[in-house]
């Protein structure tokens, strides 16, 4: 047992948790055109919009840290709202869950002219100054002062975070654990570079991601608390030897043996998991998928009957945050009743080929 999720907050282009979690589940999304990037398509004289799933005001006007600073202050917000943010303490332990500024088009210097270490570790240390500070000072919050570890390993790293949490619980390291995620696609800057490598949804790009942009905060506990909560039953983690950027498409067989990993044996009675997917519309992995559905069919018919999620469809490509939206719309789905299985498992994986399911289901009360 990884732990148990206490209580989430969340900031979307649909919102907190509650409402968010609302329109997911009624099949709403919000998207709207990108401010201040459009793309020429051949043959046009005039340019084309590109379609996004932003956070609307809570976003308005930032662009690089400022934008994650402002996602996560507004998850952190949702959070606050039912739970003390003040009572977190040096106790607690902060697990971040980041994009590689680079990667996304920008830098984490204040002066956007200024260059970036070349080492993703140093970057990544920089963007954890800034983004806590800047988070904490927004929220008229006191300085951090319990420990922090950053994640930056692509959809998986959510995952991952979850996973070193639950060691350090388990070891007594901390006495809860502060899991946030956040990412954005939706800046001009990540725009530029998703069009530029061919992997943005466009009027002329059918096969591509929707940028969107998130944040998720998390209270990972040691024991099940005694209001309902989500369990985090067991993190299963691998690679593939074919990135998702490759000249060849994984075949779904390193993901298909993280599912079956994360899920243990199904007893005779049990009915297919809940499948919750990050699959978003690239070509990569819409293969991978496919290849997924045939080979958990091979090892289980059930699976054939499984329900299946894709938070894509609502909040667009979400990135390094996509495994705690997936997270967030589980607990919400489990807390009112309406996940259509008791057990689910979220699908991550990475461009480089990381792979990582999570297994989560409904945790129990304590005593009971």
């Amino acid at each position: 047992m990884v732990g148990w999720v206490q209580v989430m907050g969340m900031s979307s282009s649909l919102g907190g948790l509650w409402p968010a979690s609302a329109a997911f589940r009624a099949g709403t999304a919000w998207p709207s055109a990108a401010p201040d990037f459009e793309v020429f398509l051949k043959g046009d004289e005039e340019p084309s919009p590109v379609t996004v799933h932003a956070a609307g005001d809570a976003t308005l006007g930032f662009s690089g840290v400022g934008r994650l600073i402002a996602l996560l202050a507004e998850a952190l917000v949702d959070l606050g709202a039912r739970e003390d943010l003040r009572a977190l303490g040096p106790h607690v332990g902060l697990y971040l869950v980041l994009p590689d500024p680079e990667a996304r088009g920008f830098t984490t210097q204040k002066d956007p002219f200024e260059e970036d270490p070349d080492e993703v570790s140093e970057r990544i240390a920089l963007l954890v100054d800034r983004l806590v500070k800047g988070t904490w000072q927004a929220l008229g919050l006191p300085a951090w002062r319990g420990q922090v570890k950053a994640f930056h390993a692509g959809n998986v790293a959510f995952a991952q975070a979850l996973a070193v949490a639950g060691e350090d619980l388990r070891g007594s390291k901390v006495e809860r654990a502060l899991v946030c995620a956040v990412d954005s696609f939706v800046s001009p800057e990540t725009l530029t570079l998703l069009h530029q490598r061919e992997r943005l949804k466009t009027p002329g790009m059918a096969t591509g991601l929707m940028a969107g942009e998130a944040a998720v905060a998390l209270l990972l506990v040691r024991e099940a608390p005694v209001e309902p909560s989500l369990a985090v039953v067991r993190v299963a983690q691998g690679r593939d030897v074919a990135p998702l950027d490759g000249e060849q498409p994984p075949d779904g067989q390193e993901l298909t043996r993280q599912v079956l990993a994360a899920l243990g044996p199904m007893g005779a009675e049990a009915s297919a998991p809940l499948l919750v997917s990050d699959h978003d519309g690239q070509y990569a992995r819409a293969f991978e998928w496919g290849m997924l559905q045939v080979r958990l069919r091979d090892t289980d018919a059930r699976f054939e009957r499984g329900a299946v999620w894709m938070p894509a469809k609502s909040f667009g490509h979400t990135g390094v945050a996509s495994g705690a939206v997936a997270t967030a719309l589980t607990f919400r789905a489990l807390e009112r009743g309406y996940a259509p299985a008791p057990v689910v498992l979220v699908l991550s994986s990475a461009e480089a080929g990381e792979r990582a399911v999570i297994h989560l289901t409904a945790g129990r009360k304590r005593g009971a």
